[in-house]
């Protein structure tokens, strides 16, 4: 029996409301990330992440550990300080011309015994030309009762210098380590806002999951709302003999694929909500603390698509390899391996040094312990001039040539790891931007398709108004504009994604050498607003 034939008595009172229900307000929104005065925003979820995250937490400590190898490495050419005191005593037997000699002298002895006290102490620095310079002091007190019963002081200050000639020559040479864990810091910090980018883009695709599976627990929601009604109605008519019984089977799996659904998407929402909080670097205790998003997904539908033409993908791919922190991390641990792998040349060259010291010796008679002290300042004469080569050169040299192959090989591990970072970048931006061209396209046509199936659904209640419809035809156009509305839904959700991707791909969600990040909201918003802000 056609529906139809019922509409003059039960329409209006039991299928009136069905037939007038508002479709969920998704359908009419024109999403334009404007910011709703409750609930949790994206850039609040960003912030938090940067707070909370262990990871980052992780890559700040790596920061640190590269500056403390930094310093490590500039104590090459810190000052050494070197101090030494020690007294020693010997007895040395006499022969008998030694003790006869001694007895004329009025001492009756059968050895000698002689002290001896040293002081010593020197500041020596290398400098960054691998020239090694500093002073010298060496005290000594010599007694014995023989030959110095008063006791002999002797003191020679003097400034040594030494002159690498071959191997370790060079400002090059010398601060490569240093240099090279400079460069180490740089690439660090590149690193951390690496992972910083890695992060807001996880926490950005896990907002927008959480925003899209919110929207689409709404719309199936009203779904079984008008589900339950359709059931309800029929009844009616089937309780008062205007309709078949078997018309309520239809409306009743109706119902219950309609409500399976939505028990479905409640499990997707508290996956979204969990995933979110897990991004934003909140426990698991704090899950269902977590408030609905207030962000709208971004109004792609006004943006005029980006150029995908080859010029313009070339431009984007070499704006992204001048502002991708991971590239510009590995051309930076590629430049410290060229460093390290240029000097240790340098190993294979012979060991020649020319030796320079010039100074002057004081002496000073006596044992009181004063008298030591003064002799640096008595009794001296003229400087001394000391000057030599010093040669030392293993055969084989093993050592200097397995660093060099060591070396060259983690410099050409380098040189292809920075080649094969800037094809995947180059390839990730060219597939984000045509990701994004493609999404803004795809959204009007799933707008198209839901202001059709609008006007079909319209059409169908007008069909039923006039007696040539049926419930059946209603049923199945109002269930397409429910998937038109799920399809909407993820179009919004997959070009909102696309589009922090090509962010992230093109390098211009965050600055890449900057310590303090601020990140623009528009940046997650639009395809053409201004760069990565800082502070």
């Amino acid at each position: 029996m056609r529906l139809s034939s019922l509409l003059g008595f039960f329409l209006p009172v039991s299928l009136a409301s069905m037939l007038s229900v508002n479709l969920p307000s998704l359908c009419q929104e024109q999403a334009s990330g404007s910011p709703a005065s409750k609930g949790i925003g994206l850039l609040e979820a960003v912030r938090s992440t940067l707070e909370l995250h262990p990871l980052l937490h992780l890559q700040e400590k790596q920061v640190e550990i590269s500056r403390a190898l930094r310093q490590q490495a500039g104590g090459d050419f810190d000052t050494q300080l070197q101090w030494s005191a020690g007294h020693s005593r010997t007895n040395l037997p006499l022969i008998d011309s030694e003790r006869l000699s001694a007895l004329q002298a009025g001492i009756d002895t059968y050895n000698q015994a002689a002290n001896l006290t040293t002081l010593s102490g020197s500041a020596q620095r290398l400098l960054r030309s691998g020239i090694v310079i500093g002073p010298r002091i060496d005290m000594n007190r010599t007694t014995d009762n023989v030959q110095s019963r008063d006791g002999v002081n002797l003191t020679r200050l003097s400034f040594e210098v030494n002159i690498p000639l071959w191997r370790g020559k060079g400002r090059e040479v010398v601060t490569a380590r240093e240099t090279s864990a400079q460069l180490d810091v740089d690439a660090s910090l590149y690193d951390l806002n690496e992972t910083i980018a890695e992060l807001i883009l996880s926490t950005a695709t896990s907002y927008w999951q959480y925003v899209s599976s919110v929207k689409q627990l709404e719309i199936l929601t009203g779904s079984e709302a008008r589900g339950k009604e359709f059931v309800e109605s029929v009844q009616a008519l089937i309780n008062a003999d205007k309709l078949p019984r078997n018309e309520i089977n239809q409306v009743q799996a109706n119902f219950a694929g309609r409500s399976a659904a939505r028990i479905s998407l409640e499990q997707q929402v508290a996956a979204a909500r969990h995933n979110l909080t897990l991004a934003m670097g909140m426990s698991a205790s704090q899950l269902m603390d977590l408030p609905m998003p207030s962000d709208s997904f971004p109004d792609g539908e006004r943006e005029i698509p980006p150029s995908i033409s080859s010029d313009s993908i070339r431009s984007h791919i070499e704006q992204a390899l001048r502002l991708r922190a991971d590239f510009l991390a590995a051309e930076k641990k590629k430049e410290a391996a060229n460093l390290l792998r240029k000097t240790s040349r340098n190993s294979l060259l012979p060991r020649l040094d020319l030796t320079l010291s010039t100074g002057y010796a004081g002496l000073q008679e006596g044992r009181r312990p004063d008298e030591l002290l003064i002799s640096p300042f008595t009794n001296t004469h003229g400087p001394d001039i000391l000057f030599g080569l010093r040669y030392s050169f293993p055969l084989a040299n093993n050592l200097a040539h397995g660093q060099v192959a060591e070396a060259e090989a983690s410099y050409q591990q380098t040189v292809l790891l920075s080649a094969e970072k800037a094809r995947n970048i180059g390839s990730s931006v060219a597939s984000t931007l045509m990701a994004v061209y493609n999404g803004i396209h795809q959204l009007k046509l799933a707008r198209e398709a839901v202001t059709g199936f609008q006007a079909a659904l319209e059409g169908e209640k007008d069909k039923l108004r006039l007696g040539v419809g049926s419930l059946t035809d209603l049923l199945t156009v109002e269930s397409r504009l429910t998937d038109a509305l799920l399809a909407l839904v993820y179009a919004q959700e997959s070009y909102a994604i696309k589009l922090v991707q090509y962010r992230f791909a093109s390098g211009t969600l965050i600055a890449p050498d900057k310590a303090v990040q601020s990140v623009d909201r528009e940046l997650f918003f639009s395809p053409q607003p201004k760069g990565p802000s800082t502070q």
